[in-house]
């Protein structure tokens, strides 16, 4: 059986403060800024970056990889009726901490193959949450696949824009969810 090559534990190192460095600086200056600043935030060479993400797309796409395990994490712990609307709850907390999400999502051409794949992937993964939350009575029994795509969207955009105010985001949570639960 062959065996799995393990990295070196100093590339591990590096690719994670490149990540970390470009979603910092993605943050606060946005996602077209010079990769240069990202180098200089990493405290790595050029050479480094480019070893790991020959370009932008590259880099952005290993970012949206990293930031959407936690919303395809979520609700693990929960009943299958309420994976649902706990996977859109961390989208809002995960886009509000890492502005990557939403960066790759726009800054990547959607007929791009690598983000049309991620976007078939994701999805897919609520594919089930949604039909047991429909199944659950937790949600409208007419919510789509797009509908959840959109509302995925809004929970992005307004948790960005309450920029930080824990408040006015469960305003924001409750709000969105009350359009989109069942209705007796």
């Amino acid at each position: 059986m062959p065996s799995v090559k393990k990295e070196r534990s100093d590339v591990v190192r590096h690719r994670a403060m490149l990540l970390d460095a470009a979603s910092q600086v993605f943050f606060e200056q946005g996602a077209n800024v010079s990769l240069d600043a990202v180098v200089e935030a990493a405290g790595v060479g050029r050479a480094t970056l480019y070893r790991h993400f020959p370009d932008r797309t590259a880099l952005l796409l290993a970012l949206f990889d990293r930031d959407i395990v936690p919303v395809l994490d979520a609700g693990k712990d929960k009943p299958a009726g309420e994976v649902l609307l706990a996977m859109l709850t961390e989208i809002g907390r995960v886009t509000h901490g890492a502005a990557s999400l939403e960066a790759a999502w726009r800054a990547i051409e959607p007929s791009h193959p690598g983000m049309q794949l991620r976007r078939r992937n994701l999805l897919a993964r609520f594919e089930q949450p949604l039909a047991d939350a429909i199944a659950a009575g937790q949600v409208r029994a007419d919510l789509t696949l797009d509908d959840v795509v959109s509302v995925g969207r809004m929970v992005a955009t307004a948790h960005r824009l309450a920029q930080g105010d824990a408040r006015a985001g469960a305003r924001i949570l409750d709000l969105v969810f009350n359009g989109v639960r069942r209705r007796d």
